[in-house]
């Protein structure tokens, strides 16, 4: 007799616990009352990815257990702020690509194209936080003489229509 088909979500739950680092497949199995073999089935393979907002979010509820009632309402307040402010500008960054994109087939010149690659690398700065190497890159790109800025005889060789 084949084993009957797990409730698919009591495999994300397990998941998802496993998720956090907190718990052994041995745990897991006691807490959601299945088999130590289904838990390792379940967690095979399942990276244990939220280990670090585990231990963030311990760390933020620790802070907030030592402060008064006010102290508290400011803190979440502040913290809602920003994480709103966070998705606006992460937002509009995605609008001014895709905006950026559709216009990227109609430039006409240099400095237009520059415009729009700049709003590209920006939103994805603002969406994906700054890379490393984008300080050297600025700070390499500061200290570099400033190119000599090209005829339009010399953009239409380079273009080949000249």
């Amino acid at each position: 007799m084949a084993a009957r088909a797990l409730d698919p979500r009591i495999v994300s739950a397990i998941q998802a616990d496993w998720r956090t680092g907190r718990y052994s497949q041995r745990d897991l199995a006691e807490k959601h009352k299945v088999s130590a073999g289904t838990a390792a089935k379940m967690t095979k393979g399942v990276p244990k990815d939220s280990e670090q907002i585990v231990s963030a979010g311990i760390q933020y509820r620790q802070g907030l257990a030592g402060k008064n009632e006010h102290d508290v309402i400011a803190i979440v307040s502040a913290v809602d702020d920003a994480i709103a402010l966070d998705r606006f500008f992460k937002s509009a960054a995605v609008r001014n690509v895709e905006s950026a994109l559709s216009k990227i087939g109609d430039i006409t010149d240099q400095q237009e194209h520059k415009n729009l690659a700049d709003t590209i690398l920006k939103g994805r700065e603002a969406a994906m936080g700054k890379r490393p190497d984008t300080a050297i890159q600025i700070n390499n790109h500061t200290t570099q003489a400033s190119p000599k800025a090209l005829s339009d005889e010399d953009l239409m060789r380079i273009a080949g229509k000249g």
